[in-house]
């Protein structure tokens, strides 16, 4: 009879735990920001899904509150891990730049020239006062079979306010200065040598 009231009991805490629902967090977006059209490019690029080290690739926004600890707020989250929304960003950029029919993700299959190949090395705040986004690019020629480019863009963009909105603010300025960068050095730079 103890045996069977103890089971009893362990399943009613089980059940009460089960019923306590947490309240979902906050989630934030990252966007490209506007880009004038341009007839620049006129071979196909897929963008492929951005590698990160492990501490980045999560949809927690990350912190850094020295050069060897990753820490992350508790109260806020992207909707998607980090390469996920910031592949998305690169598209809406470039799609927005070079026109849709020439941007793709290499998921689709599509026949293709280029693809873009990117890895986030840093995507995160700073000494609580900096967003910091460093990213490198790496241009590939799928005909050819070679990296024909490779570029490492940082940027460091002040907080306007320490609060969850000013450091996504931040985040969605610094991605567009860094997508303006990563174009400006491909038409000028790569496209035009080739």
């Amino acid at each position: 009879m103890k045996y069977v009231s103890l089971i009893l009991f362990s399943f009613v805490l089980t059940s009460c735990a089960l019923l306590e629902t947490s309240e979902p967090l906050p989630l934030y977006t990252l966007q490209s920001g506007s880009f004038e059209r341009t007839n620049f490019l006129t071979e196909s690029m897929a963008i492929d899904t951005p590698l990160s080290e492990a501490s980045l690739n999560t949809n927690r926004i990350a912190l850094t509150p020295s050069p060897y600890q990753r820490e992350y707020f508790a109260d806020a989250s992207w909707p998607d891990r980090l390469p996920d929304i910031f592949q998305e960003a690169l598209l809406e950029g470039l799609s927005q730049r070079w026109g849709g029919i020439y941007v793709n993700r290499v998921k689709t299959g599509l026949q293709t020239k280029y693809v873009l190949h990117t890895e986030i090395q840093d995507f995160s705040v700073h000494n609580m006062n900096t967003a910091i986004l460093k990213v490198r690019f790496k241009l590939v020629d799928l005909r050819e079979r070679k990296v024909i480019a490779s570029h490492i863009i940082e940027e460091k963009i002040p907080l306007c306010a320490i609060t969850l909105e000013g450091i996504i603010t931040a985040f969605n300025k610094g991605t567009h200065v860094l997508l303006e960068d990563a174009i400006a050095w491909m038409e000028t730079d790569v496209f035009k040598k080739k």
